[in-house]
């Protein structure tokens, strides 16, 4: 998955709002979500869903300036393979919201993908809670998790699929009681839970269309 992502207003992300028990006014809006950027996460514990202002990098560290994304590792996203080893599968699980993503190959060509039925999309990911060194509340942050490639995807980004879970799998994916995680290897299969519109735009940070829209079929 390439590093950038959208969260606007629109009805599909209060459909999904609702669908998390969340309030979508509580959501950070951004058309330009980057590395080491502050994001909305939903994140569920004793029944309760919560959303949280997350930096979208898993691993901080201290710094005079509170907890910043730690240079040592690039953990935007978390592939896959990686999950067995990671605590936070376990028992941090959580929901990234989005409205749109970009995919690139080899950093070349990007895309914006949107949802063709105007919904928002639940990407899976992992969250941590790191103590603010100056006393404060806490810091939280947060990765994607990655999976193979996509073929439906495979002329725009053939290297990775984020996760994309379906409102079906909302409850056992943010339950930190389910912590035999073989109840979750149904979802690490790529899936495109609708079709995309795929627009070819000159950059991921600007996004100004530089090509005609055109469908892809989940």
């Amino acid at each position: 998955m390439c590093t950038n992502f959208v969260l606007i207003k629109k009805d599909g992300t209060a459909e999904l709002a609702g669908r998390l028990g969340v309030n979508a006014a509580e959501f950070l809006y951004t058309r330009n979500a980057k590395p080491g950027a502050a994001i909305s996460i939903v994140t569920g514990a004793a029944g309760e869903r919560r959303v949280r202002v997350a930096t979208w990098w898993l691993y901080l560290k201290a710094s005079a300036a509170g907890m910043v994304p730690d240079p040592k590792w690039f953990s935007v996203n978390t592939n896959y393979r990686q999950l067995p080893k990671k605590a936070e599968y376990r028992r941090r699980r959580c929901i990234v919201p989005a409205t749109a993503f970009v995919e690139s190959q080899e950093r070349k060509n990007p895309h914006l993908l949107t949802p063709a039925d105007g919904s928002a999309i639940a990407f899976g990911g992992l969250w941590k809670e790191w103590p603010d060194p100056a006393g404060g509340g806490p810091a939280w942050s947060a990765s994607i998790i990655t999976l193979p490639g996509h073929p439906s995807l495979a002329n725009i980004h053939r290297k990775s699929t984020p996760l994309w879970l379906s409102p079906d799998d909302f409850d056992v994916w943010l339950d930190p009681a389910v912590t035999d995680t073989t109840a979750l290897d149904h979802l690490l299969t790529p899936a495109l839970q609708t079709d995309l519109i795929a627009t070819p735009i000159n950059a991921a940070f600007t996004k100004a269309p530089v090509g005609e829209p055109f469908t892809i079929r989940c």
